[in-house]
């Protein structure tokens, strides 16, 4: 397979285009001297940055790494000293870890800074103003209670993946609707006992 470079060309003479040259706003052929703008997308660089990675292969006299013998090592494990590349490198609490250590470490449980789960609140929220609603009556407890959770929890992290706060809208909108309902009826309720006596 060619070199990446080698697939960029001039479009008046077809002389390769230099790395330098790529996504610059004003270049000029090296060969025609013809102005010329190349936009690569951030993608090809990540194949550039694979076909570096892939020459690490670990030379003759050089360290190599615990978990891929054939790569060559960039750092050791700050737990238990073994050499490591820069696929099996995990930075943690400031460290260089190693793949066995962060897993022996969780299975015995000294690893609190490591989150595996969290409690989706925003969730929770939204399911006590919504399934109740079905009922309307647990509503009066709920509501409330839906309101408590969103507050209490606005500004906790919500999971591991990205997620929005959708469902904390959602759940004080409902939450705020079904509040006004059941004090409407009092008042209503209130009124109507109000005007009969």
């Amino acid at each position: 397979m060619p070199p990446v470079s080698e697939t960029l060309s001039c479009s008046k003479c077809g002389a390769s285009i230099p790395f330098e040259d790529w996504n610059r706003e004003h270049a000029f052929c090296a060969l025609c001297r013809a102005p010329h703008s190349t936009y690569v997308f951030p993608a090809l660089f990540s194949k550039i940055d694979q076909a570096a990675s892939a020459a690490a292969i670990v030379a003759e006299g050089e360290a190599s790494c615990y978990y891929h013998p054939r790569k060559r090592a960039v750092v050791p494990c700050d737990q238990c000293g073994r050499f490591l590349c820069t696929l099996c490198q995990v930075e943690f609490l400031g460290q260089n870890w190693c793949p066995g250590c962060i897993d022996a470490h969780k299975q015995k449980g000294q690893l609190a800074n490591l989150d595996s789960s969290r409690p989706l609140y925003d969730n929770m929220a939204l399911v006590l103003a919504t399934l109740p609603a079905v009922l309307v009556w647990p509503t009066i407890i709920t509501a409330p209670m839906s309101l408590y959770v969103a507050a209490r929890n606005w500004r906790k992290p919500s999971s591991l993946l990205p997620r929005t706060k959708a469902r904390f809208y959602v759940a004080v909108l409902l939450a705020v609707v079904e509040i006004v309902g059941w004090v409407w009826l009092a008042a209503f309720l209130i009124q109507s006992l109000i005007s009969r006596g």
